[in-house]
């Protein structure tokens, strides 16, 4: 599989540069959208974070991927299906919305119904697991990433979006919109709709939801009224509205940001064969609020597919803040995991595994590490830097990095043991483990360490935690999804 590579620097690009090192520079106007797969599912993402992306105007796309597509824009499409969001009308887009001053901003895109609006340049980049976009309002120094990847769920895109406040003074009333207009195949302008979370999280119930509806041909600018196909789908919960030419329409109010700070919150795009399969997948990301499309023929089964759009982080707790709200990394390949451009002082999820070796990369070293009490299920766990052991970590204990001789961008913890049952299936996360670091880091990995083909490392078999940890032998593993 192949992909675009590529990647625009403007005046306040630069943050992103790092994690995008491997890519071309390539000038913003020029074709620098990418397509991207993971299993069935294909994401093609516009150089402003939007989807709907023509084939042609994607460069160096491979033979595999101009075969399944032909000349038809992708923007969700899975294999022996089709697209799910650009037939009849490329509408689907987002916007963000906050006052500055006394102004009320807005700025965003959507190709068919509002273009690009209130952005003045920023950077795109992409491999073949990934997709980053940031982009700059023109009028405000406010920025807002799209993050694109592989999610804990295969054939689930996760976005990871952060919307950061530049400027020297608090922004208020910060709102995102993300709109999408369902056509699935093959009856594009006749599909089920389905809602769930929204009630649940309104900002009324305290969670980030202000609007709702089935409304997929609304105005990406939150400074605009959404309105509805349906008005008996706005701010409510609804099963297999239609079937009809719609799809969600969904408004995000993140009250105010001081300057410097950022909020950010996950989106996940992505396909299955069956409701069942889609469902599963959204309990595994545990996604706050969700719209499912189907075609006509199929409500209730989804066979042969049901598409997904949802959203973590959108309940009023911001991702990271608590271990039970912890950030998911994103998946290049099985057992490694990839937070790009984290910020310190937050709970972070990988999958489970016997342990992991944790990494910063850009500079930045870790400074403090706290494991999860022991409701989570787990036991006892060492502690290793630069292979050699330095303590033993019971549930809820808090490390110092900075009582070590040395500044630490890496360690290991080994001989990680789930207590209870991993089918259990109130154990959707993994391990969160709160980190705390100084400096800026441009990404922070996590490779899983499977132990158990192993002797379990002990402070009293040294031979057995260097070889273990020191990476020798490093073996994969996958998290086993729970329904």
């Amino acid at each position: 599989m192949k992909t675009l590579t590529s990647l625009n620097f403007t005046r306040k690009g630069l943050a992103v540069a790092a994690l995008l090192a491997s890519s071309i520079v390539v000038p913003f106007n020029a074709h620098s959208n990418a397509i991207i797969q993971y299993g069935d599912s294909y994401l093609g993402v516009n150089n402003e974070g939007h989807l709907n992306v023509f084939p042609s105007d994607v460069d160096g796309i491979s033979d595999e991927f101009l075969a399944e597509f032909g000349g038809s824009p992708v923007g969700l499409w899975r294999n022996g299906i089709g697209d799910s969001t650009s037939p009849g009308c490329l509408c689907e887009g987002w916007g963000v919305a906050a006052t500055v001053g006394t102004a009320r901003l807005g700025a965003g895109a959507n190709i068919a119904v509002d273009g690009v609006f209130g952005i003045d340049g920023g950077t795109f980049g992409s491999t073949d697991t990934s997709i980053t976009s940031l982009v700059n309002l023109s009028d405000a120094d406010i920025s807002v990433t799209h993050a694109y990847g592989f999610s804990l769920a295969e054939g689930v895109f996760q976005g990871s979006v952060t919307i950061r406040n530049n400027t020297s003074s608090t922004i208020d009333d910060v709102v995102y919109r993300r709109v999408m207009d369902w056509d699935i195949p093959p009856t594009e302008f006749n599909e089920f709709v389905t809602h769930s979370g929204v009630e649940a999280n309104l900002e009324s119930a305290g969670g980030n939801v202000r609007y709702a509806s089935d409304n997929g041909f609304a105005s990406a600018n939150p400074n605009s009224a959404a309105g509805a196909q349906d008005f008996s789908t706005v701010n409510v919960d609804f099963v297999d509205n239609g079937p009809a030419d719609h799809g969600s329409v969904f408004d995000f109010a993140f009250g105010d940001l001081a300057a410097g700070d950022s909020r950010t919150f996950n989106i996940f795009y992505g396909s299955a064969g069956s409701e069942a399969d889609a469902l599963s997948a959204l309990t595994t990301l545990q996604a706050d609020v969700y719209s499912l499309g189907q075609q006509a023929a199929s409500p209730g089964l989804g066979e042969p597919a049901t598409f997904l759009f949802a959203f973590g982080g959108v309940g009023g707790v911001e991702l990271g803040s608590t271990p039970d709200n912890p950030i998911l990394p994103f998946v290049p390949a099985p057992g490694e995991f990839v937070f790009e451009s984290p910020e310190p002082g937050f709970w972070f999820d990988p999958p489970y595994a016997e342990g992991f070796a944790y990494e910063l990369e850009g500079g930045a070293y870790f400074t403090m590490l706290e494991t999860p009490d022991a409701s989570f299920g787990f036991g006892d766990i060492d502690l290793f830097v630069d292979g050699m052991f330095v303590t033993t970590l019971a549930p809820g204990d808090i490390f110092d990095f900075t009582t070590l001789a040395s500044m630490v961008s890496s360690f290991s913890l080994v001989g990680l043991d789930r207590l209870l049952d991993i089918d259990d299936p109130d154990l959707v996360r993994a391990f969160p483990l709160f980190l705390d670091w100084s400096g800026v880091a441009s990404r922070m990995t996590m490779d899983a360490i499977l132990a158990s083909t192993t002797p379990t490392p002990s402070v009293t078999s040294p031979a057995t935690i260097l070889f273990v940890v020191a990476g020798l032998v490093f073996f994969i593993t996958r998290r086993k999804l729970v329904a």
